[in-house]
């Protein structure tokens, strides 16, 4: 998958596997991190809508309530709490992995499998598996 973040062709709706991020990434440079595990998995990159309001990515990746609601195969959560407004718009996913420091997080009560850790371990180990 050779796309450019920010390509305004690509449909989140359509992806069969999703690879969404959150506040969790910190900064805009860490966006590489994720878009190398979705190159990995073949996957699309979306987004929380913080992402989107802060402009590291288009409004047409962003996922919920005020962006799109996606169904896909696989959505991999990476730093997102799950608020409601974006639950609504994933929670129709085949399977749901949510990675995030908080163990307490609302993602993972939606989860059907979750990593407690820091997405900064977790996404390399998961890219080096993949690749």
């Amino acid at each position: 998958v050779d796309e450019e973040i920010g390509g305004g062709d690509v449909d989140i709706a359509d992806a069969d596997v999703l690879v969404s991020v959150g506040r969790g990434i910190g900064e805009e440079e860490n966006l590489e991190l994720v878009e190398e595990l979705a190159d990995a998995l073949g996957a699309t990159l979306s987004a929380s809508r913080p992402i989107v309001d802060n402009g590291w990515l288009p409004k047409n990746r962003q996922v919920g309530q005020s962006g799109k609601v996606v169904t896909p195969d696989v959505y991999i959560a990476i730093g997102i709490s799950g608020a409601v407004q974006h639950v609504a718009g994933m929670k129709g996913s085949d399977t749901i992995v949510a990675i995030n420091t908080d163990p307490n997080a609302p993602i993972f009560d939606i989860a059907d499998y979750g990593i407690v850790g820091d997405l900064f371990d977790v996404v390399p180990a998961l890219i080096a598996e993949f690749e």
